[in-house]
């Protein structure tokens, strides 16, 4: 009898043990909207966001993949009334200026698709200073962040856009 009553409180604990390995924690790493600026080949700015035509705006660390970045402190106007940026994405992004005005005067489009990355441009809307938008993040494959880029040509009428940002995540 003792030997049964042994036997059941064995098989209560096994079951009570196995209620418990049924448990499952789900951990959700989640990485930064981040966006990579490149200006006549020299990287000038990572983040959230980066202004284009100022000192460059780099993460207070190393981005994984991609080495140590140094900043670009000096902005030189393009007196040919063109730009040219890579911008490589983990979320969409847009590139904008805070006037409206000098906005419908911008013209943006894509000249070149690194060999890990996809462009999905969208309509821009001028009328809230947006220039370019992209619907998704640049990267269709992995690879080196600079092949995960496009990169776009902006062209303006006028004096040189003093404002223009680039921005992470859709407007």
């Amino acid at each position: 009898m003792v030997i049964k009553a042994g036997l059941v409180m064995a098989a209560l604990a096994t079951l009570s043990a196995s209620g418990f390995a049924n448990t499952v924690q789900k951990v959700r790493f989640v990485q930064p909207a981040q966006v990579l600026v490149w200006q006549d080949g020299a990287l000038i700015g990572q983040g959230e966001s980066v202004n284009v035509n100022g000192a460059a705006t780099l993460s207070p660390g190393p981005f994984l993949g991609s080495g140590q970045l140094d900043p670009l402190n000096v902005f030189t106007p393009n007196a040919t009334g063109k730009l040219r940026l890579r911008i490589a994405s983990n979320t969409s992004f847009f590139v904008a200026t805070t006037d409206p005005q000098s906005a419908t005067q911008i013209q943006a489009r894509v000249i070149a698709v690194g060999a890990n990355a996809k462009a999905a441009p969208q309509a821009s809307d001028a009328r809230r200073g947006i220039v370019y938008l992209q619907s998704e993040k640049t990267a269709l494959r992995r690879g080196a962040p600079d092949s995960q880029a496009i990169e776009i040509e902006l062209s303006w009428t006028g004096a040189a856009p003093h404002d223009l940002r680039v921005i992470a995540a859709s407007p």
